[in-house]
């Protein structure tokens, strides 16, 4: 009997060659650059694990830990083991993460030009401390190597998010002298909605919105552990655990615990937290506030025009920040009319500065390959030219500010050993002139000259809290002005010999003069905010006047200091909880002697960690196979190992598999092996109608190596890259005797290059506004004379701005060329309804699709889903254009963007659409879809 087999080698492929398309995941994976050398010091309940250059910082930081260690854990009556915290000394952003599987804590220590009430590093410990203890007092029994990972599942399941981080927040309040929950600036949204008669409910508080001011879920979550703890104890939070702890896979256990506890459900606790703020705010509402003055455009949505300044022929610039278009730097005229200048890029904290005809600013980059590599240049723009000038590459600038005359910049540096200095640039090509050392221990923000430019005022944030610096830059020498305390200065600058700011002496941001011999006074009398000011040529206070609705302009007269009646101070909401706490004082403890050794990176490569039925971190469940891996990564995520097993159900057949990938250095690789149990059919005889069935099991191992890299430049995402992959598959045990069958595959090779140009998207932007995309994939089978084949396939992508505004137009053409063992598969996207119609083999495919917002909603349905926003879609394929330019198939969409149960994450996509086919073989012409997709 003569048997054939047709078996498409393309199914043993594809998996080499990976789309590149950006997905946040729900652990951290970037890497610090491969050239880092690490150290570490070894503690009996910490390991810190640091850059080489960042060792005196992190041995203050050592001297700290133990007593935020026991301020982190005390009031939850727990003791978690020993936690690996490894500080990314050479990543720019201010945060930091906790995470189980594996089981550390990474902290980004480099403080910014963010304005904050007291130092980054020991209050971002404590927070980050905080949720150790809260992991260790919910899922601490669940431990490495087997449950990590269901540890972190239980845990995010039933702890929901506003309250674990409000939780935290609270803790660096409570047992700092700052920390958020003092700062009037972070409750200021929520007390603007509240007196502006903005109701908005529990969901939209959590969840989020496009369309209105809410802030994050912090913030609600602070305030409802605050209203916890000023009624029912700070042991609360323990009791609420320790009830949870043992229950957790009881329907409802957060609510039966706070229930339990407190007597109230979660939403009513949300009512009432809002019911006793609304009280208090209305209380101590300033009299007669000042009012945004000058005219803006109007907006259905939330807006912001930062950092009002004037040239000196009164033109007004702004940097315009709203949820429909990226940050933009624009001039307004008399009557609130926006003339765009320039886009200013990814920002730390949102800044320019002006002078005249030029604009300067800070702009935050990274390295193209690795993500923990992070830069703050510094951009000039001349807006008679239009032209824009980097003027540093691969620096850690923050704040520029022009000389008044002088071609010079003056901005804050903070090198690798997280020391601040005072640098002066020269404006036109970025060499140094200068620089000013900073006394040990005081970090430095947003430097601004005098008239003269002989001296500099700037923020100075220590151990002691805050204050404003003077440098005198003939003679170097400094002075503080104020007593040190725990206010959140922001940008200072000089009136005439005077200093005027932003400072919150009475617990609500206003705009302060400070008098040498008078001392301070207070300028604005804003109702909820007052920030960044500036004096326009006439002599005005210009400045930033927040509503409920966005940062908007004011401007008014400077008067001179009158005495009257002190406003009283108002107290944060947790006030009565800080009444009640003992803050105890570890102070005169003998400290451990701090021993610094090398932390060798591949010493440490395997450490398994969890149990998963999922190899993928649960990114897709598309195709999904039953199995159970063993999961191991390293701490510095440089390399994952996996064991696993499947049973594929529909094939009854098992599946032996072993991974390692390594992304320590510029290439990243991947190696697989995997033992498959396979069905294939094959034609008995010459009757291609007589198909058999039959059985194997192949050995198959996969290589892969890629270099993946991107970039920001301005409001511009390069990506671009290189993948290459190879495979050896050996066949064996199969069930019938066949002829013409490969029982060897040795070594097809396939290759990808791709290159990427995408717009930055803005909150409500569904793609991106403007968008290049290519990408050119081959394969071929060189080493296998008996099954010749290559396919050469061509991709592109390209997205152009709507009709209007946040709409947008898709158009994706795609070409290949293929041959032999290829012919038949394909690797470009088909035409929508692909399947459902008989296709003659496809050389090219075309699309073109217009995606726009329909509604946002905000509708709460109970607290089983909240749906934030609504989608329409008009599509239409085509296919091998070449010989017919009619549409193969066309049609309308609609997809709902949601969150179930009160969870910030995932967010979810439901979508449905309506295909029609447009070909006389279709059995159906119109095909109904769904599809639902989500993200971290």
């Amino acid at each position: 009997m003569n048997k054939k087999l047709y078996i498409s080698i393309l199914t043993l492929l594809i998996s080499l060659i990976n789309s590149q398309e950006l997905k946040s995941q729900i652990i951290d994976d970037d890497q610090a650059h491969s050239s880092v050398k690490w150290r570490q010091i070894d503690t009996e309940n910490f390991r810190l694990i640091f850059p080489s250059t960042f060792e005196n910082a992190a041995k203050k930081l050592a001297r700290q830990l133990p007593k935020t260690q026991e301020e982190s854990r005390k009031n939850l009556k727990t003791s978690p083991p020993k936690i690996t915290l490894v500080l990314q000394g050479n990543h720019l952003l201010q945060n930091g993460f906790v995470q189980l599987a594996p089981r550390k804590s990474e902290m980004f220590p480099i403080p910014s030009s963010t304005a904050d009430n007291q130092e980054w590093l020991p209050n971002l410990a404590l927070h980050e401390l905080r949720h150790v203890a809260q992991f260790d007092k919910l899922t601490g029994k669940l431990k490495a190597p087997f449950f990590e990972q269901l540890a972190f599942a239980l845990y995010g399941l039933n702890l929901p998010a506003w309250y674990f981080e409000g939780d935290a927040v609270q803790v660096e309040t409570i047992y700092s002298n700052g920390g958020r929950g003092r700062l009037p600036s972070w409750e200021m949204p929520i007390r603007a909605n509240i007196l502006s008669g903005k109701s908005y409910d529990f969901n939209k508080y959590v969840l989020g919105s496009f369309r209105d001011n809410v802030p994050s879920y912090y913030t609600i979550g602070f305030f409802m552990s605050s209203y916890l703890t000023n009624h029912h104890g700070i042991d609360s939070h323990e009791k609420i655990l320790a009830d949870m702890r043992g229950k957790l896979l009881r329907p409802f256990n957060f609510r039966r615990a706070v229930k339990q506890v407190s007597n109230e459900k979660p939403t009513e606790i949300f009512d009432n937290t809002i019911a006793e703020l609304t009280t208090k705010w209305e209380q101590e509402s300033p009299v007669a506030p000042d009012t945004p003055n000058i005219t803006t455009k109007g907006s259905r949505y939330p807006s912001d025009y930062l950092l009002p300044q004037m040239n000196d022929n009164q033109e007004l610039y702004i940097l315009k920040s709203s949820p429909t278009a990226v940050n933009e730097i624009k001039r307004l005229d008399s009557v609130g009319n926006e003339i765009s200048i320039v886009k200013t890029g990814r920002q730390i904290t949102p800044y320019f500065h002006l002078r005249n005809d030029e604009l300067v600013w800070d702009e935050y980059r990274k390295h193209a390959r690795f993500g923990k590599q992070t830069y703050n240049i510094i951009n000039v723009y001349n807006i008679e030219t239009g032209r824009t000038k980097t003027l540093t590459k691969a620096s850690r600038y923050y704040s520029p500010a022009f000389h008044p005359v002088r071609d010079e910049i003056v901005v804050v540096e903070v090198n690798p050993e997280n020391i601040s200095k005072l640098i002066v640039l020269d404006s036109k090509t970025g060499s140094i002139r200068d620089s000013i050392a900073i006394p040990d221990g005081i970090h430095i923000q947003q430097p601004k000259y005098n008239d003269s430019g002989e001296k500099i005022i700037a923020i100075a944030v220590a151990e002691q809290g805050t204050n404003l610096m003077e440098f005198n830059l003939m003679t170097k020498a400094y002075d503080f002005l104020l007593q040190w305390g725990n206010q959140q200065l922001e940008r200072p600058f000089y009136y005439h010999d005077e200093i005027i700011f932003k400072g919150h002496n009475d617990g609500i941001d206003n705009i302060y003069l400070f008098n040498r011999v008078a001392g301070q006074h207070k300028l604005t009398n804003a109702a909820y905010g007052g920030f960044n000011p500036s004096i326009a040529p006439n002599g005005l206070l210009l400045y930033n006047d927040y509503q409920h609705n966005g940062y908007k302009l004011a401007q008014k007269e400077i008067t001179p200091a009158t005495i009257g009646q002190l406003a009283p101070i108002r107290l944060p909401y947790v006030s009565p909880t800080l009444e009640n706490i003992q803050r105890d004082s570890l102070s005169n403890e003998p400290v451990s002697p701090i021993t610094v050794k090398k932390y060798n990176p591949n010493a440490h490569l395997i450490n398994f960690h969890s149990l998963s039925i999922s190899g993928s971190n649960f990114e897709s469940f598309d195709n999904y196979i039953p199995g159970i891996f063993w999961l191991s990564n390293d701490i510095l995520n440089t390399t994952q190992v996996k064991l696993g097993y499947e049973f594929d159900p529909d094939i009854s057949k098992s599946h032996y598999s072993a991974e390692v990938s390594y992304k320590r250095y510029f290439p990243t690789f991947t190696a697989r092996y995997v033992n498959r149990g396979m069905v294939g059919n094959a034609v008995s005889g010459n009757n291609p109608s007589n198909i058999v069935m039959f059985d194997y099991r192949d050995h198959h191992a996969t290589f892969e190596m890629s270099i993946p890299l991107s970039v920001y430049r301005r409001n511009i995402v390069y990506s671009y890259g290189v993948n290459f992959g190879t495979s050896y598959t050996k066949r064996y045990n199969t069930s019938l005797a066949l002829q013409n069958f490969n029982n060897v595959i040795a070594f097809p090779l396939n290759y990808q290059v791709y290159m990427n140009r995408n717009s930055m998207r803005s909150t409500m932007d569904l793609a991106p506004r403007w968008g290049q995309n290519i990408s050119l994939t081959y394969r071929h089978l060189p080493f296998e004379p008996d099954a010749a084949g290559e396919v050469l396939a061509l991709r592109t992508n390209f997205y152009f701005p709507g009709l209007w505004t946040n709409h947008s137009l898709q158009l994706r053409f795609a070409v290949q060329q293929n041959n032999g063992i290829y012919r038949g598969s394909y690797d470009i996207p088909m035409v929508s309804g692909w399947g459902h119609f008989n296709s003659p083999f496809v050389n090219n495919t075309a699309m073109a699709n217009y995606r726009l917002p329909l509604f946002y909603p905000d509708w709460s349905i109970g607290s089983i889903a909240y749906v934030k926003r609504l989608q329409g879609l008009l599509f239409s394929d085509f296919q091998n254009i070449d010989e017919d330019l009619a549409p193969k198939s066309f049609g309308v969409g609609v997809s709902a963007d949601f969150n179930v149960f009160r969870y910030v994450l995932p967010d979810i996509n439901v979508a449905a659409k309506l295909t029609y086919i447009n070909d006389n073989t279709a059995g159906n012409k119109i095909v109904p879809t769904f599809g639902i997709s989500y993200s971290y």
